[in-house]
């Protein structure tokens, strides 16, 4: 029997929950009574964990009520789980769910003022735990990886087709594993032979193939960060978070709070080369905060994690005008 889990149910554990929460309540409480009603929006609302801590913590605020937490996230089972889970607070208007990538979110915010924005981009614990939806070879999946399983190309799909050249760009460039060439030309060359893998399972074989036979045994698993890379690929999930802060962050409303989880380099080097505006934002912490070592005993998952935290400035300095 398939150990799936329920759609109700959630495995996924929030990482720097307090940290993350704390900031973003006190950005609602530092606000004026007669301020605009007005959103805080969760970019990938995933299990629910983060959402769920901040509703708890807003209630506590006489008012509040009338700033709702948008939550989005494009998995389709993310969104049925949180329904459920936070079907009282829908009903009481103090939430709105949307089935959506976050770089779409601004248009169902609309006019509304943003007070606060958090962005989890890690793969959830649901979506690496699951046996069906190709995320980890430790079970023997489709060659999916779409977090909207409902639009896109999956993997395998993706894999039919594209060069040896590209493949190998993508390895390294998202993944910076150095055996990149060599196990894009060892995929390809299956793929000429009819042997192209059809599981997950055997792609983590066929890259595990390449390595020197010292390193296919011991530390991180060979294919660990070709996985990595492929699944950013097939997500666009850079893209994604170019746009978020393209279009999203702008819209923060002056003294609004925008809170950022990223797991690998080059997610954090987007946010902080943003962040580094000092005109446009203030950091009340120098440094990324990590997860201690009770959190990363608790939840390995957490190592990997660095946060970022910033205020929205109410304005920025006009440009110097050019004289005639």
């Amino acid at each position: 029997m398939s150990s799936e889990k329920t759609p109700e149910t959630t495995r996924h554990i929030p990482i720097l929950l307090e940290p993350i929460a704390d900031f973003l309540f006190e950005g609602i409480r530092a606000l004026p009574e007669d301020a605009t009603p007005g959103v805080i929006l969760d970019c990938t609302l995933g299990g629910g964990g983060h959402t769920a801590r901040l509703l708890e913590k807003l209630a506590l605020i006489p008012g509040a009520e009338k700033h709702l937490v948008l939550g989005v996230d494009r998995d389709p089972d993310a969104i049925g789980r949180n329904k459920i889970r936070f079907k009282n607070e829908l009903s009481a208007g103090r939430m709105e769910i949307h089935h959506c990538a976050f770089s779409e979110s601004m248009k169902i915010i609309g006019s509304r003022p943003i007070y606060g924005m958090l962005a989890d981009l890690g793969v959830s614990s649901d979506q690496i735990d699951s046996e069906t939806r190709g995320f980890s070879f430790r079970f023997n999946s489709p060659l999916d990886m779409r977090m909207n399983t409902g639009s896109g190309e999956p993997l395998s799909s993706w894999l039919s087709q594209v060069s040896e050249s590209v493949l190998a760009d993508v390895i390294w460039k998202y993944g910076e594993e150095r055996f990149s060439r060599k196990i894009a030309r060892r995929i390809i060359d299956l793929r000429s032979r009819g042997e192209m893998p059809k599981d997950t399972q055997g792609l983590a074989d066929a890259i595990r193939s390449v390595f020197p036979p010292k390193l296919r045994h011991q530390g991180l698993h060979p294919a660990t960060r070709t996985f990595q890379a492929l699944r950013i690929e097939i997500n666009e999930e850079l893209k994604e978070l170019e746009t978020l802060i393209r279009e999203g962050f702008p819209k923060t409303a002056p003294g609004g709070r925008i809170a950022i989880l990223s797991f690998h380099s080059l997610e954090d080097r987007l946010v902080k080369e943003e962040f580094r505006n000092r005109d446009r934002y203030e950091l009340p912490f120098k440094k990324p905060l990590q997860a201690d070592e009770a959190e990363v005993t608790m939840n390995s998952r957490s190592r990997s994690a660095k946060l970022r935290l910033a205020i929205r400035k109410a304005s920025e300095p006009e440009a110097p005008q050019s004289r005639s």
